[in-house]
Parts: C-alpha cells; structure tokens; sequence
C-alpha cells in the first residue's frame, strides 16, 4: 500500500525545482495549437529553455524534433516539471501517473474544476497527490516564469534578463498581464507563478519561498481567496517583515466576488474588518495593476518616506491647490515651511501669483532651470519635510523652450537633485496633449529617462500620492517607534 504524505512529511519542500528544473514534460504537447490546448512546448522552444523536454502525446512520434512519449512512465529519466494540458476529465489519470513516477511538480493548465461547478474532480485528484511526493500548481493556471532557467508561459525569443521582483497570482491573465505592464515601466520580474484554484500548493506558501529567495527585493501578489485562515495571516506577517509585499485582493465587491468563484472557485470576502486586519500586518494593498506596478517601482527606488509630509513644488496656483486637496484627500500632510526656509525661495521669484510657504508655487519663474533646481533642493532641506513631491507640465516646456532637449536636460537635473536629497522624490507628469504623437514621445522619452534614474514617475497627483501615504504607512509598520 502506497503511503501517504502530509505536505509537512513532503520529500523535497523546497519549490527550487518548479523554477529550476532540469527535465519539463508536456502533456498534451502537439505539433499545431489547437482548440484550448496553450502552446507551452513551443514557447520552451522559442524561449531557449535549456533542460530537458519531453512531449507526451500517444497520437505523435514527435513533436518540434522532440521524440514523443504515450505516458509519462515511458521517459527513461526522472521529471521535475509536468505541465497537464488536457481537458478537467482526462486530468485524474495523469495526476496519477505523475504521483506514480515521482513527478516533483504538476501545473494543470486546463479548468473545469471547482469553478466549472466540478469540485468532484479537484477533490480527486487532491486525493491522488497524498499518495505520493508530487505536488500540484492549479488547476486553471499557467504555471511559472522563470528567465534565469528560460521557463515561459508567453511566446518570446529569449526571457529578458532577471529581475528582482516577485509575482504570484491566482490568475494566469494577470500574470501576463502584469508581465507586460509592469516591464514598460522599467519593473522586471525574477519569479512570476500562476497558480489558479490553489487545490494543493497556495499562496502563502510560495510567498514564503519569495521571502528566502536573495534575488527577489519585492513580492506583489493578485490573490482571490486567502486560504489557511491563521496560517495565512502569519505568512504575510513574517514575509511583510523581511520585505515589502504587494497585495491586489481580487473580488473586492459582492458581483466581485460571485466572478471569483466562476474565475478560480475562490470563495471570495471582502470587508472593511479585512482591510483594516491586511494593514496590520503590514501589507501595501492596492486596488489594480496599475497601484501595484506603482508600489513596486517605488518600493524599489525611493527609501521609505519617514512621515507623511510632503513639500510640493509646483508651476501654477490652480495645480498647487488641487495637489494640496489631493494630499489631504489621501491622509498626506503639507506643512507651512519654516519662516528661513521661505525666505531663501523668496529671494529669486516675484510676489506676485507666488507662494513660498507650500505648496511652493513659482509661478512663471519655474520655467527657469536654475529657480526650480534651487526651490526644490531648499524645500528639501526644511525640517518640517519628508518627502519631495514635484508637478511637471511637459507642454510648457515644449512651449518656452522647444529647440532645446528638455527631456535630456530635465532627466540629468533631478538625477542629479535626487543624487543630493536625503529624502524620497517623486515626480507627476500629467499626460494633458494626446493627439501630436511628436510631442508624446519627447514626453515619453522624459519619463523614460527618469525611470531609468530610478525616480518614480506618476501620471496623475491622486497615484502618486497615493504611493507615498503607502509607503510611509509601510515604514511605520516596520519601524513602529519611529
């Protein structure tokens, strides 16, 4: 009688060879793409994958030069990574042969399970890997991303090199998604893991595999259900504690929720007595991708903002008292400057359509360079300031100096600005004109050049300010008698 395992009797706990593995079966692989089959063979191919790969398919001699197998058990070597095409029916069979031959890990990319209003068949085959060492990813995900081993779940030449952050997400979509958004804004990833109904491995699991992993400084997460209750509150504790974790909770509304369950079978909950518990234990919460890819690139450019008050300086009364409402609006402070502080900034504007106290408004003035460098660096130097908050126009440098290379020579000055500041700066750059492509590129360009700075760039005030009440509210956690 075959014996059973508990995970914590599991041979090989660690997940190292999910991401690294020497030996990656497919089962189900064909030739073409076909109906709902996902081409992972063939994105090995194209990736450069450098292991192993084995297509298991009794209806072909081979697949993509590869010699094909009819079951698993027929491969002369030992597997580390089975990924399961098949429809949710054939998928307990495999199962099985996976926990027979010792397969480590199993992803199940098909659906039809519990959120196919089939729970009989997640239930079988969560009993069919207690009989043996292999653990299962999904079912009703994509698995991993792991440009270090060459492991992809996208058709790509060649992963970019690795990053240093870490995704885990119940949703295969996202991951791509989040792949591609968070890469155009100069994020790059080290480990990504779909991992869908979470029916054996789980999130907390894999964050606390992201938390011992030295390449990853970030770890963001999409999760619809927060399974293991107490367990589950500890990890993130223990991982928000070591590094900073990013969470987007999907089903976050009653219609939310009913999606989730159709979405991963995730029985969703959502509450303000959730929300307050997830910041007690020192989560950044976002709301969407677009937050999340926010938090990360700040958590991995700027140092934790030491409080909330920020000194804004800022081109134009009307901007100056809409990013103040902003602030308040999310819990940011934006204290008078000291009475020296505002004496210094008075010597080189005019009265006139000015303020010095803060925000600091420069009125016409902040269209020369030398003004704005020095009001910015003498706000920082105000004690009553933690962290910089700037508002640029790009369209008023495009109007008063547009034969010069702003984007160049703006990039260079607050490179410099931040190389000189002891304290966090984050810039907003509205993007107003959208219909003269030659003007959005120079624009893009900019934020480009000061991402690759590594000064985070925001398109709108509310997001940005967002990130800094975020973070702040993150050191605090980590640093409560501060």
């Amino acid at each position: 009688m075959r014996k059973t395992f508990s995970s914590g009797e599991r041979k090989d706990p660690s997940l190292h060879k999910l991401f690294y593995p020497d030996s990656v079966a497919v089962v189900g692989a064909s030739p073409e793409v076909k109906g709902d089959r996902f081409p992972f063979f063939q994105a090995l191919l194209k990736s450069g994958f450098p292991g192993r790969l084995y297509p298991v398919n009794p209806n072909y001699r081979e697949v993509g030069g590869h010699k094909a197998f009819s079951r698993l058990q027929e491969i002369p070597e030992p597997i580390d990574l089975a990924i399961i095409t098949l429809r949710a029916p054939y998928v307990p069979p495999i199962v099985a042969d996976c926990v027979q031959k010792g397969v480590r890990f199993a992803v199940i990319f098909s659906s039809g399970f519990t959120e196919g209003g089939h729970p009989e068949l997640e239930e079988e085959i969560k009993t069919l890997v207690r009989q043996g060492p292999t653990r299962l990813i999904g079912p009703n995900c994509i698995g991993p991303y792991c440009p270090e081993s060459g492991l992809t779940f996208i058709m790509e030449e060649k992963p970019r090199e690795p990053g240093n952050v870490g995704f885990v997400s119940q949703s295969g979509g996202h991951s791509i998604t989040y792949k591609t958004l968070a890469g155009s804004r100069g994020i790059h990833f080290n480990k990504i893991l779909s991992l869908g109904n979470q029916c054996d491995l789980t999130v907390q699991e894999v964050l606390r595999y992201y938390a011992e992993d030295p390449q990853i400084r970030v770890i963001c997460a999409y999760v619809e259900q927060a399974k293991g209750g107490k367990e589950f509150s500890q990890t993130i504790r223990e991982v928000a504690r070591r590094k900073p974790l990013i969470i987007m909770k999907g089903g976050a509304t009653e219609v939310g929720a009913r999606a989730a369950f159709s979405h991963t079978g995730a029985l969703a909950s959502y509450s303000q007595i959730w929300v307050k518990a997830i910041h007690q234990l020192g989560v950044i919460l976002v709301d969407d991708l677009e937050e999340m890819a926010d938090a990360a690139f700040s958590c991995l450019t700027l140092d934790l903002p030491r409080s909330p008050r920020v000194g804004i300086v800022v081109v134009g009364g009307g901007s100056s008292v809409e990013m103040t409402d902003i602030c308040a609006r999310n819990s940011l402070e934006v204290p008078i400057l000291e009475k020296e502080t505002q004496e210094k900034i008075a010597k080189n504007i005019p009265e006139a359509n000015t303020s010095c106290k803060n925000p600091v408004d420069l009125g016409f003035m902040g269209f020369f360079p030398q003004v704005y460098s020095q009001s910015i660096r003498l706000t920082a130097t105000d004690p009553n300031i933690d962290v910089l908050l700037l508002y640029q126009i790009t369209e008023y440098f495009q109007q008063f100096t547009p034969h010069l290379d702003w984007p160049g020579n703006i990039a260079a000055e607050m490179a410099k600005i931040r190389r000189e500041l002891e304290k966090p700066l984050v810039i907003v750059i509205p993007p107003l004109e959208q219909d003269k492509p030659e003007f959005i590129t120079k624009r893009q360009t900019l934020v480009q050049k000061l991402r690759q700075k590594g000064i985070p760039v925001f398109p709108t005030i509310d997001r940005a300010t967002k990130v800094i009440y975020r973070l702040q509210r993150y050191r605090k956690f980590l640093h409560p008698e501060t």
